[in-house]
């Protein structure tokens, strides 16, 4: 980093206020998050962190994101890939709920958006119990009409994948079962829709994926806890061909499913 001032490389930059001084002429800049990011040291950092995260070399992945950081201190993707590394290969408890609390508050750039994308799908098979966490996170940042694609190509890869992996049917409460009707209505998710039509049959505490039907009090309960959720869900979806065909395909399933009760 050179002062912007003399030209000086014999700088002090101190992060956290996101301040350069120099130690030449002594003037003092203020850098901002966008000023940062785009930083030559910080673009290289951050494109060899993602490129080793996605390839699994996560100690590289790690040593390059920290060096984005002693720069850019809450640039996010390479904040997720520390607090990864440091709960899933280091086994530090915690880390990723503690990510995701302080990028909260952080008003992420586009690019910075993408590349959590990029990162959280990476990683998706370590990332199932934040759900919650990763919808608010990613929809709290693509908020206009320009972003509704590609939120919904995001939303609509990993809300189904998660789905598909469900070892029980508990995942579905209440604040996740609102969060998908929410985003049934703003941005159809028809591939998360679908995902969980087809989970009525597939889940493994369905009646249906184990023949299971003649446990009543275990059948009833999944009806009135799921299959009945995932039909107000599917209600909620904005207006479509997809929702047609998806609520006959629903009645067929809950006829089947009263007809064995």
């Amino acid at each position: 980093m050179q002062c912007h001032g003399c030209g000086s490389s014999n700088v002090i930059f101190d992060p956290k206020n996101r301040i350069l001084r120099c130690n030449q002429c002594g003037k003092e800049e203020y850098y901002s998050r966008a000023t940062l990011n785009s930083n030559g040291k910080v673009v290289f950092g951050k494109q060899n962190a993602m490129s080793f995260f996605v390839e699994g070399k996560y100690n590289e992945a790690r040593h390059y994101a920290m060096d984005v950081l002693n720069i850019s201190m809450d640039n996010a993707p390479a904040m997720y890939i520390i607090s990864f590394v440091d709960e899933f290969v280091m086994g530090k408890a915690g880390d990723m709920k503690k990510f995701f609390d302080q990028i909260k508050t952080v008003p992420l750039e586009y690019e910075e958006v993408k590349g959590l994308r990029e990162l959280i799908w990476a990683s998706a098979y370590r990332m199932m119990d934040y759900e919650k966490e990763i919808i608010e996170l990613i929809t709290a940042n693509m908020q206009s009409k320009e972003d509704l694609g590609d939120l919904t190509d995001f939303l609509d890869k990993i809300c189904p994948y998660f789905i598909s992996k469900r070892p029980s049917s508990e995942y579905l409460n209440p604040e996740l079962a609102e969060m998908y009707k929410e985003l049934a209505g703003h941005c159809g998710v028809p591939k998360t829709c679908f995902a969980l039509l087809k989970s009525i049959a597939e889940n493994p505490d369905s009646p249906m994926a184990n023949n299971s039907f003649f446990l009543k009090a275990k059948a009833r309960y999944f009806y009135d806890n799921y299959v009945s959720v995932v039909g107000d869900i599917l209600k909620n979806m904005s207006e479509s061909d997809f929702k047609q065909k998806f609520l006959q395909a629903f009645d067929q399933k809950q006829k089947q499913f009263l007809e064995q009760l």
